[in-house]
């Protein structure tokens, strides 16, 4: 009879224990899940890459880094936080690729197959672009300018300062004659002084917004970029594996948002002055 008074002390025992403490520590955890941030680092240059990323005063300013910042405002990502990593552009794409940083935004490489791009999430690539960059080539009026609308028309060869890195790619109908430049102010001088006819800028944004050239927000007035665009640079989100195989539905959720935000406020900031 004690043994089994004991037993039953023991199960009534159990069970108060359980009734008492369980319910304060599942309200913890629930606590705990609600209150944990994921924090997601965005990979950017740490020098200027006019217009996408501005550096002043050691502040990150930039096309790219106000988009993202609407992606992952209050009202849509609240339990997230958003976290820039300035880096070498070459160590953020390698830092990418070895899941260090979670996430940049950069134009498809079908090469890069160890990095998430939408369509490996279930998108559309053609869908899923956050912004589309419109390069033009910019002259200055008079013989270089002629020379430069005639090459654009396929009627003639003319020579374009690039700086090196800057993607070649153009129309089978045109002869760009390519003089690549490593000093970034290079090209401005080399077309003030007439060593080439054209350099290239980016001109306006999704075909529709013009922005202020690089060389408007150096001093260079006379330069006139000249429309339509030659080329047109989509850009997306792009993960680490890592971070995808970890936050899948949150690297969706990204995707899904960086196509819906407004855009327009942006690139006003941007837009000429003159």
């Amino acid at each position: 009879m004690k043994r089994e008074f004991e037993e039953l002390f023991k199960l009534l025992f159990r069970a108060w224990w359980a009734v008492l403490f369980l319910p304060i520590f599942h309200s913890y955890a629930a606590e705990d899940e609600t209150t944990d941030r994921i924090v997601v680092n965005f990979c950017a240059p740490a020098n200027d890459a006019y217009p996408f990323f501005i550096i002043k005063n050691d502040k990150l300013a930039g096309i790219n880094p106000d988009l993202v910042r609407q992606i992952f405002g209050e009202s849509t990502l609240s339990n997230v936080t958003l976290q820039f990593i300035k880096r070498p552009w070459k160590r953020c794409n390698a830092e990418l690729e070895s899941g260090i940083v979670d996430m940049m935004i950069g134009g498809f490489d079908p090469k890069r197959d160890n990095v998430v791009y939408p369509s490996r999430l279930g998108f559309r690539l053609e869908d899923s672009a956050v912004s589309v960059a419109n390069v033009c080539f910019s002259s200055i009026a008079g013989s270089q300018m002629e020379r430069t609308r005639k090459g654009m028309q396929g009627q003639g060869t003319f020579t374009v300062g690039i700086q090196a890195g800057f993607s070649k790619q153009h129309s089978d109908k045109i002869n760009p004659q390519w003089v690549e430049l490593y000093n970034p102010i290079e090209k401005y001088k080399m077309l003030e002084k007439g060593r080439v006819d054209a350099i290239v800028q980016v001109c306006a944004m999704d075909n529709d917004y013009p922005i202020e050239t690089k060389s408007e927000v150096i001093g260079f007035t006379n330069f006139e970029p000249l429309y339509p665009p030659y080329l047109s640079n989509p850009a997306y989100v792009v993960f680490s594996e890592n971070f995808a195989d970890k936050h899948r539905e949150l690297a969706k959720r990204i995707v899904t948002l960086s196509s819906n935000i407004d855009k327009t406020a942006v690139y006003s900031r941007y837009k000429p002055k003159h």
